[in-house]
């Protein structure tokens, strides 16, 4: 057996190396080659189990709204294109009145009383815009002895605009003079027929720059501004006041922002009285608010730094909540609440620019609110009239009034109490009929619980506006308004008593009508039914008073 085994390797040996020399010969020499063949190796695989599990689906994107694609195959061998990205040059069609960048008006009516404006625009070339404005407007002759209760104003500006990447930079040059008489005697007194009334005229400079970024619906809103203000009249009232103000606020997602409200003002006033003040005032407000499905809710402060001197005060500084939110029911009916405490600033300037008679003032006081509580309601019917119904309640100190000097009665002086309380009841509606009439309304009532003074003096007790707009034609456009308001408190200093004024009702219409795109004429009334309205004590105005002319675009 073993010579046996021994002879059949000897042969299966012989005849490999044969096949493989054949095989050498064909592809190439081979030498040395050992073959071992093993009869006992067994080769195994492991097994792989098999994954029955499906591949789970991924969640479809979610969207706004719904696209629809068309595909259609085509099967073309056409070689890749070179793409060269390049600024569109399309032409967008463009509003042939927003073709025009100048604007002149000119007119003339009773009371010798011209009105001449003018506007220029320079948009059309680079990323900026620069603009210029004159506009002068006068009464030569008033209610009271003609040329005794003249009034003129004029004003003179320029402003621009530079846009950049992703924000703007904008400036504002601005002088304004303003003229008034002291005409609040009676014309009816023989001693005063030759009399010849004081003027005052104020003359106003400001210039305003700042930056603020383009893109409104962005994550990140900023604005921040530098103004100056130099304001005199023909006595002794200077002030001049340096301000910034700032503001930014940030969106975490379309319910959710916060922000932070800045104000800072530096006034230097003057008067016959008092000279040498600063009056230092710094306002920060961060704030948050939500928004989501008709709810509105903003929680913040108002941190107030203010320096003026005042009988029985704690501190200069201040802090007050500022919380308000709304919720509509639905698309009708909402309801609204608040509650903000807060220091209005008042300078000399915001007091004659309300009442343009005032006399040598002895103090100037920012008003203190304590705290005003509101509550209302609101809505639309048929997505047309829309309604505000509410009321304001709310407690003041060193809140101002206008009273009749007692050495002057041509002249007023400021006063404040010390402790106001003022609930207003208040109400708007508005209706829009298609395209062509509008209507707008409000209406609010005062009650007045004072501390220092017998009265509100010449705040009115109750106010009511009303405003409609008619456009019958794409050419003509009418505007008739009231306003009224009535139970105005004031002293009478030659008779030592208050007086209720009597009720001011002014009716005014406006017509406008297109000749072209460029060209248009213009008539108004004001005080339609020639009332004696009083809005201060001694001081009529003008009765009916007409004007008309011309606007021209360029």
């Amino acid at each position: 057996m073993n010579k046996n085994l021994i002879f059949r390797y000897i042969l299966i040996v012989s005849f490999s190396g044969l096949s493989t020399s054949i095989f050498a010969q064909q592809r190439g020499e081979v030498q040395d080659q050992e073959f071992v063949i093993r009869k006992d190796r067994v080769l195994t695989v492991p097994v792989q189990p098999r994954n029955f599990e499906r591949i789970p689906v991924l969640p479809s994107p979610k969207s706004t709204a719904n696209f629809n694609y068309m595909v259609k195959p085509f099967f073309l061998e056409l070689p890749p294109l070179e793409i060269a990205p390049e600024a569109s040059s399309k032409q967008f069609p463009r509003n042939n009145e927003e073709l025009f960048p100048g604007f002149a008006r000119v007119g003339y009516g009773n009371y010798s009383s011209p009105i001449l404006e003018l506007r220029y625009n320079l948009w059309e070339d680079g990323d900026y815009n620069i603009g210029a404005k004159l506009k002068h407007e006068g009464f030569y002759t008033g209610p009271i002895g003609g040329k005794n209760s003249a009034e003129t104003h004029t004003n003179v500006g320029l402003d621009g605009t530079l846009f950049k990447d992703y924000f703007s930079l904008y400036g504002q040059v601005d002088y304004s003079r303003d003229l008034y008489n002291f005409y609040g005697y009676d014309p009816g007194n023989i001693i005063l027929q030759d009399y010849v009334t004081s003027q005052n005229i104020f003359n106003t400079f400001k210039i305003k720059g700042g930056i603020s970024n383009i893109e409104k619906m962005s994550d990140l809103n900023y604005d921040a501004n530098l103004n100056v203000r130099l304001f005199a009249d023909s006595y002794m009232a200077v002030e001049n006041e340096v301000g910034i103000n700032g503001k930014v606020d940030f969106w975490y997602n379309e319910n959710l922002r916060t922000g932070i409200d800045a104000k800072l003002s530096l006034t230097t006033p003057s008067d016959e009285l008092y000279s040498d003040i600063n009056r230092n005032y710094f306002k920060i407000k961060p704030f948050v608010e939500y928004r989501k499905q008709g709810l509105s809710v903003s929680a913040g402060a108002n941190i107030v730094f203010e320096n003026d001197i005042t009988m029985n005060k704690k501190s200069d500084f201040h802090v007050f909540p500022a919380i308000k939110g709304s919720y509509m029911l639905d698309e009708g009916f909402g309801i609204y609440a608040g509650f903000e405490g807060d220091v209005i600033r008042k300078t000399y300037y915001d007091f004659v620019m309300e009442n343009q008679f005032l006399g040598p003032s002895n103090e100037l006081l920012n008003t203190v609110q304590n705290f005003v509580a509101s509550a209302g309601v609101k809505g639309t019917v048929n997505g047309e009239f829309t309604y505000e119904a509410g009321v304001n309640v709310g407690k003041y100190a060193n809140m101002h009034f206008f009273n009749t000097s007692p050495t002057d009665s041509l002249r007023f002086n400021l006063e404040y109490d010390s402790d106001t309380r003022v609930i207003n009841y208040t109400a708007s509606v508005g209706w829009e009929y298609q395209d062509w009439y509008k209507l707008t309304g409000s209406v609010n009532y005062y009650q007045y619980t004072l501390n220092d003074l017998n009265a509100a003096f010449h705040r009115p007790e109750w106010e009511l506006s009303l405003g409609n707009t008619f456009k019958p034609t794409e050419k003509f456009l009418i505007n008739a308004n009231i306003n009224s308001m009535g139970g105005i408190v004031a002293y009478r200093s030659t008779t030592d008593k208050t007086e209720v004024l009597p009720v001011i009702f002014d009716l005014n219409l406006k017509f406008d009508y297109k000749i072209n795109n460029q060209v248009s004429i213009f008539a108004v009334g004001n005080n339609l039914l020639n009332q004696t309205n009083q809005r201060y004590l001694n001081y009529p105005v003008r009765g009916i008073q007409g004007i008309g002319g011309l606007t021209v675009k360029f």
